[in-house]
């Protein structure tokens, strides 16, 4: 046993590490949050604008934290970013059970999207491209595959819990998830492949052909702009619906059990789409596929403005959820290929930082919206005119950077 252990390459170890963590930190989502939404307005009286306001000012928090810490993994490597991540997760999560103030919901809850947005997600995917070269579609494809499960997985297990023993005990359950597959392999695992110079890389790669270019230098380049307004416009619309979609389809007639399952229908849908991301990039250019993922996420949202079903509302989710998992994977896949892997932790990193504004605003326009106007369709019709714009900006970008 311990003979086959030692023949694993390494990057595979810290592939499977981050990919727990990557799994747990689904208890900070949108996507979890959604399902206590309900419980949790109904015991404190609170509406739609103050529960995504946390949510919101949290996000936008950790955008600012993810260009830091990105910059930190390029010279000081993954490790101690990842756990500080998932320890501050898991006492938020421990808190928010003992919640009962508006403003404590703020602070724990705002306390797990910074480090969902500026410590975990903002690091994962530049710590697997670093560890990976021939195989990095693949490593990446499994690590968005595992995020998306994650967010199939948790808002079950969350509702579970809130219906057998109440949300306080559902936050409880989160923060023992998160502690037990986050915490534990990201200290003990997680490394930099520049600290295990004994472990060979396994493979010579064409994917990382491109030239290596400077933070300073893709920030002069208006295709990585194109692509950073890109995300933050995505951003702004899959978290602006992510959040009050429950709520949007129990207004629509679907019970409320039904509507959480079209979440974890979407986030199964990720899940494929992760998987499928990276063997795609490598017959297809990821330019076209993020292409075919910005127009798929526009059809996805026409879907849902007229959902009144399971079926209608579980088409949407599905061709949100391929939408969403292709361009995860494929978005890393095209910096690399454009700008080198050398400082891909600082460029995915602002990238990031864009898209995790965007999250920040989509729930508040969402909440806004509907508090003053009573329902979410005016506001979904622009988030559809929004990601049709992210559309031509994807049309616009070069297929190469020279």
């Amino acid at each position: 046993m311990i003979s086959l252990f030692n023949k694993i390459h390494y990057s595979w170890i810290v592939l499977a590490a981050v990919s727990g963590l990557a799994l747990a930190n689904s208890v900070a989502s949108l996507n979890v949050l959604t399902v206590f939404f309900l419980p949790m307005s109904d015991e404190f009286q609170w509406n739609r604008t103050q529960i995504s306001g946390a949510a919101s000012l949290g996000a936008l928090m950790g955008a600012g934290l993810a260009v830091v810490t990105g910059r930190i993994l390029d010279r000081a490597g993954p490790r101690a970013i990842l756990t500080s991540g998932a320890l501050i997760t898991t006492a938020a999560m421990i808190a928010l059970s003992q919640t009962s103030t508006v403003m404590t919901f703020y602070l724990f809850y705002g306390a797990a999207r910074v480090s969902d947005q500026g410590f975990i997600q903002a690091v994962s995917p530049s710590t697997i491209a670093k560890w990976f070269d021939k195989n990095s579609g693949l490593a990446l494809s499994i690590l968005f595959g595992i995020t998306a499960l994650g967010g199939v997985i948790l808002p079950l297990i969350s509702q579970m819990s809130i219906t057998e023993y109440g949300w306080r005990n559902g936050w409880m359950v989160l923060g023992a998830i998160m502690f037990l597959t986050g915490v534990l392999p990201s200290l003990i695992f997680v490394r930099s492949p520049k600290n295990l110079d004994a472990y060979e890389d396994v493979s010579e790669s064409e994917n990382f052909t491109a030239n290596e270019f400077s933070l300073l230098e893709v920030l002069h380049t208006k295709e990585y702009w194109f692509l950073t307004i890109t995300v933050f416009i995505t951003g702004i619309a899959t978290a602006g619906i992510g959040l009050h979609v429950v709520p949007f389809l129990v207004g629509q007639g679907l019970s409320p059990e039904v509507a959480v399952a079209t979440v974890s229908l979407r986030f199964l849908a990720s899940a494929v789409g992760g998987l499928l991301g990276g063997p795609l990039a490598d017959r297809f250019t990821p330019r076209a596929l993020i292409l075919l993922a910005v127009s798929t996420r526009a059809l996805s949202i026409f879907v849902l403005i007229f959902a009144d079903t399971f079926l209608t509302a579980g088409i949407s989710g599905v061709l949100g959820g391929l939408s969403d998992g292709i361009q995860s994977t494929v978005l890393v896949l095209l910096l690399v290929s454009y700008f080198g892997k050398t400082n891909v932790g600082g460029i995915y990193g602002v990238n990031r930082a864009a898209a995790v504004v965007g999250f920040s605003a989509g729930p508040m326009i969402a909440g806004m919206g509907f508090d003053v106007i009573g329902s979410y369709t005016n506001i979904f019709w622009g988030f559809l005119f929004l990601t049709i714009v992210s559309i031509a900006l994807v049309v616009s970008a070069k297929s190469k950077i020279q």
